[in-house]
C-alpha cells in the first residue's frame, strides 16, 4: 500500500530524480519487504531515473526482475549515452539497482564500463573534472555490496594513467590497501621528474604518509614535498614524526631522518648540517 502510495510521487517528474530515489532508498531500509515489493520498488527507482535522463525509453518491470535482464538494459542506456547528464543517471541507476554478482557480470564489471565510456567520450575540456568525477564514483562505492574488487580498481587506474590522468589514478592505487596496487602507484611516482598541480596535492602527500611509503619516496621528487606536508601539518598530531624518522633511519637514510626531526622542531634549513642532522636522529629516535 505504500509503494502504490509512494507511485505518483516517484512518477512526478518536476521534482527532481535523486530525492524521489533517496525517498525508495529510505523505504526499501526501513521496512522488510516480500519478494514482490523489493521488485516494486526496484522498478520504481528505475522508472523514475529513466522518465529524468531518457523519457522515450519506457521501462516495464520485465526489464528489471532479475539480473540478466537489468544489465541488458544497462548495456542499452549505456551504448546510447554520451552527456554528462546522462552519465549522472546511469551512477544513479547502479546505486539503485541490487550488486549485479553472477560471473559474466563481474568479468564485465558494470561501474568499470560506465567509467570508461565517460572517460573516452568525454572532450578535452572537461577530461580533469572528469577525473575527479571517477575518483567520487569509485569512493561512494567504499564499504558498500558494490565496492570494486581489485582487478577492478586497477582496470579503472590503467585508464586514467591512459588519459593522462595521474593524480586521481595515484589516489585510488593508494587507498585501495592492496601492496600490489601502491607497488603500482610507487612506479608512477618513481617515473615523475617534476612535481605539480597535475600529480600532487596535499590529499596525495597525505595518502602517501598513511600507507607508511614515506621511505620508498625519500629518491622522488614527491620527499621533499611530502617533508614540507609533514611540518606544516605537524600541530595536528596526526603523525608520530618520531616513529616516521626512526623508519627512515632504519632503512639506512640517517641524514633524512635527522633533517625530519630538525624540520619539525623548526631548525632553519641553514643550520640542518649533515652533522647536525645525524646528531638529532641520535639524540631523538
Amino acid at each position: 500500500d505504500v509503494l502504490q502510495w509512494l507511485r505518483p510521487f516517484c512518477a512526478e517528474d518536476t521534482y527532481p530524480v535523486r530525492p524521489r530515489i533517496q525517498v525508495l532508498q529510505l523505504l526499501g531500509q526501513s521496512f522488510h519487504l516480500s519478494e514482490e515489493d523489493g521488485k516494486l520498488l526496484v522498478f520504481f527507482r528505475t522508472e523514475a531515473i529513466l522518465r529524468a535522463a531518457w523519457p522515450q525509453r519506457q521501462v516495464d518491470i520485465a526489464d528489471i526482475e532479475n539480473e540478466e535482464n537489468r544489465h541488458t538494459l544497462f548495456s542499452e542506456l549505456l551504448e546510447s549515452s554520451h552527456r554528462e547528464v546522462e552519465f549522472q543517471h546511469l551512477i544513479l541507476l547502479l546505486q539503485a539497482w541490487p550488486p549485479m554478482k553472477s560471473e559474466c557480470v563481474l568479468a564485465n564489471n558494470p561501474w568499470v564500463r560506465l567509467v570508461t565510456a565517460m572517460l573516452t567520450r568525454c572532450t578535452e575540456e572537461n577530461k580533469q573534472s572528469l577525473g575527479d568525477e571517477v575518483l567520487k564514483i569509485c569512493r561512494s562505492l567504499y564499504n558498500t555490496t558494490q565496492m570494486l574488487p581489485v582487478e577492478g580498481v586497477k582496470e579503472l587506474c590503467l585508464l586514467l594513467l591512459h588519459q593522462s590522468l595521474l593524480l586521481p589514478s595515484l589516489k585510488l592505487l593508494l587507498e585501495s590497501g592492496e601492496e600490489s596496487l601502491q607497488a603500482m602507484a610507487l612506479e608512477q611516482i618513481s617515473a615523475v621528474t617534476k612535481v605539480n598541480d597535475s600529480n600532487c596535492d596535499q590529499e596525495l602527500l597525505s595518502l602517501l604518509v598513511d600507507a607508511r611509503l614515506l621511505v620508498k619516496c625519500v629518491s622522488t621528487p614527491f620527499y621533499p614535498h611530502i617533508v614540507g606536508h609533514l611540518v606544516a601539518n605537524n600541530q595536528q598530531g596526526r603523525w608520530n614524526i618520531e616513529e616516521l624518522a626512526r623508519h627512515l633511519q632504519e632503512a639506512g637514510h640517517e641524514v633524512e631522518a635527522g633533517s625530519l626531526l630538525l624540520a619539525v622542531q623548526g631548525t632553519h634549513r641553514v643550520f640542518r648540517t649533515f652533522s647536525i642532522a645525524l646528531s638529532a636522529v641520535r639524540q631523538w629516535v
